[in-house]
């Protein structure tokens, strides 16, 4: 009789701690799961790589809008040679990198260019503390004060960027796409066309 009521009460005991364990699961709400960034810091990325050629060169307008509060995603530029040869030995302005990205606020006063373009009067440019460029991939890390650290890893298609050039860029085919992170805010896939070298 004894041992018939030491095991109901274990029993009980058992009974009694899984119910308060499945309060307690009800009572505590799951952590919010945290999205990582679409393109996650990495120190190790330094130095200056450039590109064997001028195949990249040009403007690269993004397909979709990208933006931040009033900023707004414009461009990526790739230059040619010889603006990767003035950066690299010193060369610099504030205002020019061999690889770079350009934003606009548009809430500043707007116009239309020669090309029939419209231009903002305030432009925010981030130029690179490193960069990386070849025939398949852009690699940039930045930053602007506005803006924060700006990093953008993206896949060049060799083979639609030469079909654009070929067609002077009226094709409007993707040609390079990829991650984009500007300050907190991730993008996990911006695309982007070509165009010639005259922008702005």
């Amino acid at each position: 009789m004894r041992n018939a009521l030491l095991a109901t009460a274990c029993v009980a005991v058992l009974l009694a701690g899984c119910g308060q364990s499945a309060d307690q699961a009800k009572t505590e709400a799951p952590a919010a799961p945290t999205a990582p960034p679409a393109v996650p810091p990495d120190p190790g990325f330094t130095g200056l790589t450039r590109p064997k050629g001028d195949a990249q060169f040009g403007y690269y307008l993004p397909t979709t809008e990208v933006k931040v509060g009033n900023y707004r995603l414009d461009n990526l530029h790739i230059a040619g040679q010889q603006g990767f040869n003035d950066w690299e030995s010193g060369q610099r302005t504030k205002t020019y990198a061999p690889v770079m990205l350009e934003f606009v606020d548009v809430t500043s006063p707007a116009r239309k260019n020669a090309l029939g373009n419209l231009t903002y009067s305030v432009k925010l440019k981030v130029l690179p503390t490193a960069y990386l460029v070849t025939d398949e991939r852009v690699r940039m890390v930045g930053s602007h004060p506005k803006l924060g650290e700006v990093r953008i890893d993206a896949r060049i298609d060799p083979a639609a960027l030469r079909k654009s050039k070929a067609a002077k860029g009226k094709d409007g085919a993707v040609v390079i796409t990829g991650p984009l992170q500007v300050g907190d805010t991730p993008f996990n896939s911006v695309s982007f066309t070509w165009l010639g070298g005259d922008w702005g």
